[in-house]
């Protein structure tokens, strides 16, 4: 019995279903051009002052960028970020996640913490 390929991602709006070319490729950011990335969700204590607050996130901006990451995201008591790799046409590893992952668990007062998967960091 034969497998099922692998969805193809949708063609983008105007364009044919005929084979891209290169540039064509790296403007809409697929094949060898797709960047991954991935979503983290926690919730850190509501007591928290603002200079506690500040502390962790400078750990956390500093762990990121340590391990190659950028990170965007919502704020308050519980925190939504995406984070892909840091620099120009840069994708996230799962190797960066699981440590990124591994300090926030680290972290007092960090809690349901959940680590999504790699996925296109383009699409929604």
């Amino acid at each position: 019995m034969a497998s099922n390929p692998a969805p193809e991602r949708a063609v983008p709006l105007g364009f044919s279903k005929a084979p891209m070319n290169k540039r064509q490729r790296k403007k809409h950011r697929i094949g060898e051009f797709q960047e991954l990335g991935f979503e983290l969700t926690f919730q850190t204590p509501e007591g928290w002052t603002d200079a506690q607050q500040a502390a962790f996130w400078a750990a956390l901006i500093a762990q990121a960028e340590s391990g190659g990451l950028s990170l965007g995201g919502s704020s308050g008591a519980s925190w939504t970020l995406f984070a892909t790799g840091a620099g120009h046409r840069a994708s996230a590893t799962a190797e960066q996640r699981d440590a990124l992952v591994a300090w926030l668990a680290s972290q007092p007062g960090v809690d349901a913490l959940q680590a999504g998967p790699l996925e296109d960091a383009w699409v929604d």
